[in-house]
């Protein structure tokens, strides 16, 4: 497991622990972006995110992003309203209304993105095309990691003198 090294020993904060950026997470994990064009009709969008163990689909037209279509879209814009989701493409349910980060992005910026606006995915551009996705989970494994660092570096500090 490669790590960053930390000018402190001692984590004041979740900030502190998220250090790197979007592309140093991005490089650690499978790089697949889950997507669909926009008139999608929304049953097959929900078979491929349970086909694929996803919560989120990149929503796609004419190769830009367009949206996302979340769970919580599929519950509360198509389910909780009584709409067939064998009619209803994905572009009358999604959320168009993103919010998106560059490649370059710190960890911890994205982090706070995705707490401020109480959301679980974030797509991650590169010159204004859509490069990964990251999520809540990505960010949670990643604080893990530098963490197990952080002891590590306690431990052998206090214990192997």
């Amino acid at each position: 497991m490669e790590t960053t090294e930390k000018t402190t020993s001692r984590v004041d904060s979740a900030g502190d622990v998220l250090s790197g950026k979007l592309k140093d997470l991005l490089a650690k994990k499978e790089n697949v972006v889950i997507q669909v064009e926009s008139d999608c009709i929304v049953a097959a969008a929900a078979r491929k995110m349970r086909d694929n163990k996803v919560g989120a689909l990149m929503v796609m037209k004419n190769d830009t992003l367009s949206g996302i279509f979340t769970e919580r879209d599929l519950m509360s814009r198509v389910v909780a309203e009584g709409l067939n989701p064998e009619k209803v493409q994905v572009s009358e349910a999604m959320t168009s209304s993103i919010a998106t980060v560059p490649l370059e992005t710190p960890i911890r910026e994205a982090a706070n993105i995705m707490s401020q606006n109480r959301i679980r995915h974030l797509p991650v551009l590169e010159e204004g095309k859509l490069y990964g996705v990251i999520s809540v989970g990505d960010i949670l494994a990643w604080k893990l990691r530098e963490q197990e660092f952080t002891l590590h570096q306690l431990e052998d500090y206090f214990f192997k003198s």
